[in-house]
């Protein structure tokens, strides 16, 4: 029996082609280019808050200004001075037997008073320490100090300077003038400079080292010197500072370029792209206050064994990192401007009215625009709310975006409303307040 032959194939069958095919395709293409943006923007969006962390640590740490604004400003907090002069009168009275001071010169009727008076003058040196700290002189001497130090920075391994010096292999910051001046207020001037001269040169060296070697001890360093770095930590810090130096400008520069990339690469929804960007400068922001916080939390309780000292870490620690905060606010700030510009050029029906408004005054007075948008940054510059509006490189960028955000809006709302009148506007918002109030039907 012959096989029967094949049946056609329905006439209104459909059959796949290669345009079908295509078009199958172009919305996987479209999430998958998507993706790819998106990726980008979260590289860029990390990459930003490590960038935000070293412009911090350059500008607090290897800026002179900085460093010694900081440095002052620790000094002036109320419980920083209470926490540094607690350590001053301990120093104080550990270089000055001032009960033996005190029975030198008492009768010797009345020479068991020696301790309670020395008790009594301990008191009054608790008192009289935070007003010395508090007073011009001191505060001028310990700005100085500070900024001389963070100047002889890089000299430390070639012996260091009157303020800063590597004696025994350490760097150590002197703080013999306050220790001084606290020891002359309560009248303990001379005693401690001569239990000092007893402790210099090599009769106290020696003294000190046959001490130590028959006690088995190690005793403590001279008065007023605090530890900053030792020898063998000099070679990491001249590194740190290196890269530090390299990654404040290398990190910002490439967390931009690829901010730009991600803009670029979104050819028919840059707007939508643009506005992402500007949500991911909010991240960053918000991420650096955070830490900022947690951080502080964290460090004061691990580090800070003394429940009494804590309060005057955690504010030495909000001092130190108040330029940190302030690059994030910027950063949240220079986002939602995005964010407003991005908006601004969408399809809301707000935006839209915004544009119409403009529209007049961008075809036919564009000059007074780029004068209006000149004062508004000079405003800002004036005002100077952060670090980056005021400094030249950042204001001129500032000025470049707000002349091709101008010339891009007048090309818009020239296509948009090409007929667009002044008075339009304001003849619109009375039609629609009347229409409310029932007087008039609203305009079109």
């Amino acid at each position: 029996m012959a096989d029967a032959p094949a049946a056609p194939p329905a006439p209104d069958a459909p059959q796949a082609t290669a345009a079908d095919t295509q078009v199958l395709d172009t919305p996987r293409k479209e999430r998958a280019h998507r993706g790819w943006v998106a990726a980008i923007l979260a590289i860029a969006s990390i990459i930003g808050v490590f960038a935000v962390l070293s412009v911090w640590v350059n500008r607090q740490v290897l800026n002179t200004d900085n460093w010694t604004a900081t440095s002052t400003k620790l000094l002036e907090d109320k419980k920083i001075q209470t926490a540094v002069s607690a350590v001053l009168v301990n120093e104080l009275f550990k270089n000055v037997d001032v009960a033996s001071e005190l029975k030198k010169v008492l009768p010797s009727e009345i020479s068991g008073l020696a301790a309670p008076a020395a008790a009594g003058l301990r008191a009054l040196a608790d008192q009289v320490a935070p007003q010395v700290l508090a007073s011009g002189p001191v505060q001028e001497a310990w700005r100085q100090a500070n900024k001389t130090a963070q100047l002889q920075l890089l000299r430390i391994l070639n012996g260091g300077t009157s303020v800063v010096s590597t004696e025994s292999g350490v760097v150590v910051l002197k703080l013999h003038p306050l220790l001084t001046e606290l020891a002359d207020q309560v009248g303990l001037g001379k005693q401690l400079e001569s239990a000092r001269s007893k402790l210099s040169g090599g009769t106290g060296e020696t003294v000190r080292g046959a001490a130590q070697e028959k006690l088995g001890v190690t005793l403590p360093p001279p008065s007023g010197n605090i530890v900053i770095l030792r020898s063998n930590q000099l070679k990491t810090a001249q590194n740190v500072v290196k890269a530090v130096k390299s990654l404040a400008v290398v990190l910002p520069a490439l967390a931009l370029l690829l901010f730009l990339l991600a803009i670029y690469l979104a050819k028919d929804w840059r707007r939508i792209a643009m506005r992402s960007v500007g949500w991911c400068f909010v991240a960053v922001g918000i991420v650096a206050v955070l830490a900022r916080r947690v951080l502080a939390d964290a460090l004061v309780e691990s580090l800070v064994k003394v429940p009494a000292n804590r309060e005057a870490v955690h504010d030495a620690f909000q001092i130190g990192t108040n330029l940190l905060y302030d690059i994030a606010i910027a950063m949240i700030t220079y986002g939602l401007v995005i964010v407003l510009a991005a908006w601004l050029a969408g399809h809301t029906r707000p935006a839209t009215a915004i544009r119409r408004a403009l529209a007049p005054s961008l075809r036919e007075h564009v000059g007074y625009v780029y004068g209006a948008g000149a004062a508004a940054l000079l405003l800002i510059v004036l005002w100077g709310p952060f670090p980056s509006t005021r400094q030249f490189l950042p204001v001129l960028g500032f000025a470049i975006l707000i002349a091709l955000g101008i010339r891009d809006l007048q090309k818009k709302t020239a296509a948009e409303f090409p007929d667009a009148q002044i008075g339009d506007t304001s003849a619109s918002i009375r039609a629609w307040i009347e229409a409310r109030r029932g007087h008039a039907p609203a305009a079109p």
